[in-house]
């Protein structure tokens, strides 16, 4: 976990304290490796900008990103199956389709729950809300195995892992008659149905 981020000409520096700040460690990346790393981001609420901006000088800013009240910031390797995988293309055709290439969203006559409800909300209220995310991609994909989709939700900045809102944007787009899962676990395969 980095609780700094340093900004050097050409390069990245990646710092975190042990110790209560007694030691610190750091990880230099210049420019010419970027591609070579990952930034992994889970970041919760807000922080001023005098707080997040530890200093400026004139050859770099530092940035103090454990001043959010719940961070984890990690920078790694990039993982080769990840960068593999085509979740660069999936994200890629979801640009490609704004919501006037969509079918209308049918009517909620489907649902069960209140968190049904919420993102049934979510969908029509929001372009850019998870659920309409979701229903963009798979309409795109046709058919898409779950592990593919988890994938590419994650680098979306959604938590597939956590399950939680995740499964409840899949489950309200299954209910409307847009999506079939058929399988389980990493062998479920998300299926558009709709129009």
């Amino acid at each position: 976990m980095a609780d700094y981020i340093e900004f050097r000409e050409g390069a990245a520096v990646f710092i975190e304290e042990t110790f209560g700040g007694l030691e610190a460690s750091e990880l230099t990346v210049n420019r010419d490796k970027f591609s070579e790393y990952e930034l992994h981001l889970n970041v919760e609420g807000t922080v001023p900008l005098d707080e997040l901006i530890a200093s400026i000088h004139s050859n770099g800013v530092e940035l103090n990103v454990s001043s959010f009240k719940t961070s984890v910031v990690e920078i790694r390797e990039a993982d080769a199956e990840v960068q593999d995988c085509s979740a660069v293309e999936l994200t890629q055709s979801l640009k490609q389709t704004n919501r006037s290439n969509m079918p209308p969203i049918p009517d909620d006559d489907g649902l069960k729950t209140p968190t049904d409800n919420a993102h049934y909300q979510r969908l029509v209220e929001n372009t850019n809300s998870q659920p309409a995310k979701y229903r963009r991609l798979i309409r795109n994909e046709d058919q898409i195995a779950r592990p593919k989709f988890d994938r590419w939700a994650k680098r979306q900045g959604f938590a597939p892992e956590t399950g939680g809102s995740h499964n409840a944007s899949l489950l309200m787009l299954e209910r409307i008659g847009e999506i079939e899962r058929r399988g389980r676990g990493d062998d479920q395969v998300i299926i558009w149905v709709g129009e």
